[in-house]
């Protein structure tokens, strides 16, 4: 067996040493976290950064018309217009913290609108800081007042209107919170002057 020179074993030691540090490294790396893979941006099925949970679409005759209306009459912002060659699509306003969809009237696919019915079974109820101002507005815009504006048994003041579509929207402010007793006795006093009112006609 030949003997080892000086030289060779310097090499045997560096290549000794080589592999020790990568046994090293590797036991490092094993004990470093895997990387995370970044994950999906998560989409929320219920889209609570643009809408409740309950938004009312309306179909409308004009929709640029009940735009101009509905800015007018209740302060809604524009929050999109989808238009088209053929007129606006779809268009969301905003109120608050609520969105309302605006939809053209179609009669090929029985999209109606209310006054093409002739009545709508819903009321839509708009709570505002003055109630007889945005009344005032709201007629001054091209509503029609169904209900003149009254204090009402549960504590609410009301007017109650149709826009140009024949859509009720009834207009509130929020004036008392009435125990039930009060609530009850103020509704039983409502009903003695309809009664007296209709009496006298």
């Amino acid at each position: 067996m030949a003997k080892m020179t000086k030289k060779s074993a310097k090499k045997v030691t560096k290549r000794s040493g080589k592999a020790k540090a990568s046994v090293r490294t590797l036991k490092t790396a094993a004990k470093r976290p895997a990387r995370k893979k970044p994950s999906a941006k998560r989409i929320d099925p219920l889209n609570r950064k643009q809408y409740q949970a309950v938004t009312p679409l309306l179909i409308v005759s004009d929709v640029r018309r009940s735009i101009d209306f509905y800015t007018a009459a209740f302060s809604y912002k524009t929050k999109a217009v989808m238009d088209s060659p053929h007129g606006i699509m779809h268009a969301e306003l905003k109120l608050r913290d609520t969105t309302l969809m605006l939809s053209p009237e179609s009669r090929p696919q029985n999209a109606l609108s209310a006054n093409t019915i002739g009545n709508t079974p819903a009321t839509l109820y708009v709570l505002v800081e003055d109630v007889d101002k945005v009344q005032e507005k709201a007629v001054a815009a091209g509503g029609k007042v169904l209900m003149p504006v009254m204090d009402m048994f549960w504590g609410d003041r009301c007017g109650m209107v149709a826009d140009p579509d024949g859509n009720k929207w009834m207009i509130a402010t929020h004036k008392s919170e009435p125990t039930p007793a009060e609530m009850a006795e103020a509704m039983r006093q409502m009903e003695q002057q309809a009664q007296s009112a209709s009496a006298s006609v």
